[in-house]
């Protein structure tokens, strides 16, 4: 692209902003969601049926994702072929969100197609599909459009960390929420939602709108042959060996994710006997995202973003080793570790409400886990920022190959791997923990689960996603697009007129 300029600091913190929003909302629908609907201070359904219901959206939602790509890579408008879309999923998400964390109905008992049920299920289905519907709207042209903001190896790579900063700024102000709330006595996960809804309806539309308005979207060159057919442009992309890889990459850590995010609030709730506390574990463990962002970036600059990406799986996966062994230790071991104790420094108005609060709940063992979690977590930024970093970069590959800009189409695909993936890892987890015998909607104290059952959800937790995540390792060890070679790429476009 002749026009392309670098952006300056406030465009970058521009392009990035919405990304908080999204994970304010991301991160309730990762970890909050099976609370809110499947906990007995929730909505009271079943853990299984409910993450049947979570995957049979995604699918539904990953299968939209290609043709918002398809179509977002071939309109022409006056303001550009990305903007529009973000203007037109804007509002629908926002709908989809609020009539998910705040129901107008109350759940009863319903006949549908012959089976007796809760009006939850296909409530939570509906509402679903709406709000998938608004995001793939305007999430897939918004990923494409960051890839075609820079051309540099370096420089998209700064992009996407300027991306990924923010949305883990938004996990964190969504991890503080629930924390904050907790000094008014709101502790259950459908007050933190109801919060959080509120902030994201609120400051949204100010961050879209600011990117619409401050970030420019380029004008495309491509070569003068047609475009073609939907199913002819997937096999072309489909035979980019890079991004193929990459796709397999995403899509087992994606499985390993879900799997984590569905049963983290059941691991402290059961496992630890901190269900309240479960905000006070959040907040740490995305700061240590945020503080290790810049240090992944910059080892991603020595040794390249696929061997910086090696090393973060083998730092995640030794510190996932060591939460089933706090599962099974003694509480007595941890008796040093009272959370009362580590927050000494906060006010004594704050510390006397907190210790009455605490009464009763082993905060040592919960101390100890959040620790861990923080030294296991520092990894989550690399793995989310790098791949994204590399999709961009094999685009050019396909513009060097097809004379196009295919952006978001292979965006759409990313973004339907990683809903589809996180479909089944879903299942994988919720049906998993209900095989070993766990119960969601147990007494942690009066009526726990059993010690094997409690165990193997720890395991499901922490061990197996570690393992879902090193089938990256032999792929990224031979991963053939690194700085050098993109270079040649590039230089190849810039000597294509049509491209150039």
């Amino acid at each position: 692209m002749s026009e392309y300029k670098p952006l300056n600091k406030y465009q970058l913190a521009s392009y990035g902003a919405p990304a908080m929003p999204l994970s304010m909302m991301g991160l309730p629908l990762a970890v909050f969601l099976t609370p809110v609907y499947a906990d007995s201070q929730g909505f009271g359904l079943s853990l299984a049926f409910v993450g049947l219901v979570l995957a049979l959206s995604r699918v539904f939602d990953g299968l939209t994702d290609p043709l918002i790509g398809f179509y977002s890579d071939r309109i022409r408008s006056r303001w550009g072929r990305r903007k529009p879309f973000l203007l037109i999923g804007l509002p629908i998400y926002m709908a989809g969100v609020w009539l998910l964390w705040v129901p107008p109905i109350e759940f009863t008992e319903i006949s549908l197609l012959g089976f007796t049920m809760s009006s939850g299920y296909p409530y939570l289905l509906a509402v679903l599909l709406v709000m998938y519907v608004g995001a793939t709207i305007k999430d897939v042209p918004y990923s494409a459009w960051g890839a075609e903001l820079a051309q540099g190896y370096s420089d998209r790579t700064l992009i996407m960390s300027w991306k990924e900063a923010f949305s883990v700024s938004g996990l964190l102000v969504a991890a503080m929420v629930p924390v904050v709330i907790v000094f008014w006595g709101y502790t259950k996960p459908t007050d933190s939602v109801y919060f959080l809804s509120i902030i994201l309806v609120i400051i949204m539309p100010i961050m879209v709108f600011n990117l619409l308005a401050v970030v420019p979207e380029y004008p495309v060159k491509e070569s003068t042959t047609p475009h073609m057919p939907i199913r002819e442009t997937f096999r072309i992309v489909w035979r980019n060996e890079p991004y193929r890889k990459l796709i397999v990459i995403f899509l087992f850590s994606t499985i390993g994710s879900a799997m984590t995010n569905a049963l983290s609030f059941f691991f402290v709730k059961h496992v630890l006997l901190a269900g309240d506390l479960y905000g006070f574990y959040l907040a740490p463990y995305f700061i240590s995202q945020i503080v290790a962002i810049p240090l992944w970036f910059k080892l991603s600059g020595k040794i390249g973003k696929h061997r910086a990406t090696m090393v973060a799986i083998f730092w995640y996966a030794f510190w996932s080793c060591f939460i089933p062994l706090i599962a099974i230790a003694p509480q007595v071991w941890f008796e040093s570790y009272h959370l009362i104790d580590l927050l000494s420094f906060l006010p004594d108005g704050w510390l006397v409400r907190l210790d009455a609060h605490f009464e009763g709940i082993p905060t040592g063992k919960f101390a100890f886990f959040i620790g861990v979690m923080c030294l296991k977590g520092s990894a989550i930024g690399a793995l989310s920022a790098l791949p994204y970093a590399m999709a961009a970069d094999v685009i050019d590959l396909d513009s060097a190959q097809t004379g196009k800009r295919q952006g978001g189409v292979y965006f759409s695909i990313w973004t339907m791997t990683r809903k589809l993936a996180y479909a089944l890892g879903l299942v994988v987890g919720t049906t998993g923990a209900t095989i070993v015998g766990f119960n969601s909607l147990a007494d942690p104290i009066n009526a726990p689960n059993t010690l094997m059952a409690l165990f193997w959800l720890a395991c499901l937790y922490s061990i197996v996603p570690a393992l879902f995540k090193f089938v990256a390792i032999p792929l990224l060890w031979s991963y053939p697009l690194t700085e050098d070679k993109l270079r040649e790429i590039q230089q190849e476009i810039s000597q294509k007129p049509e491209l150039a």
